[in-house]
């Protein structure tokens, strides 16, 4: 898999990527387990316009789970997981071409995103699909470690502390659609 994602650079050196061109994809997704062998079971996202940081697009789609049994129970209690609630769910093949329409050249930017790239490049690459969005990564919380490390009273940086500091209002907790808003809003205020 790594090789997979280091075949995705440029082969020569390229002194501009473009990243304050593209669009920029707010992405949160849900798991059904935070081990590498559990799946993606639900994304959502914003694309946003680089130059005017206006939503242009919403997309989220629930993926239908191939293993259940090595879901983790924790993880799909959080996410409200059920047979029922899974009916009309999308198989990950169609989940990860969607999403590449959707990402087209972006920019992936989320909250702790390395997580989300690393289950999207490995679902990716089990279904041999080549992502279509860019290989950089912009992870607000590092940008909000940075900004408010030493701003009192900023606790933690979790993203239920840092939104009850910049006075945001959340959605539903652990739905990646309301998650990608949420962190959409943080960059916002943290670039103002």
């Amino acid at each position: 898999m790594i090789k997979h994602i280091l075949n995705r650079r440029p082969k020569k050196f390229v002194a501009d990527t473009g990243i304050k061109r593209r669009p920029l994809i707010f992405v949160d997704s849900e798991f059904s387990g935070l081990n590498l062998n559990n799946e993606v079971i639900e994304i959502g996202c914003l694309v946003v316009d680089p130059k005017t940081l206006k939503i242009k697009k919403e997309w989220f789609a629930k993926i239908k789970p191939e293993n259940i049994k090595a879901a983790e129970t924790s993880s799909l209690e959080i996410i409200g997981y059920s047979k029922d609630e899974w009916k009309d769910a999308i198989s990950l093949r169609d989940g990860m071409l969607n999403f590449n329409k959707i990402a087209k050249d972006g920019v992936l930017v989320g909250y702790n995103v390395a997580w989300d790239f690393m289950f999207l490049e490995k679902s990716f690459f089990e279904l041999g699909i080549k992502p279509a969005f860019h290989w950089q990564i912009l992870d607000v919380l590092s940008m909000v470690f940075y900004k408010f490390y030493n701003k009192l009273g900023v606790k933690g940086f979790r993203m239920k502390e840092v939104e009850k500091f910049l006075n945001i209002k959340h959605g539903v907790w652990h739905n990646p659609l309301d998650d990608a808003r949420a962190t959409y809003e943080i960059f916002l205020k943290i670039l103002k």
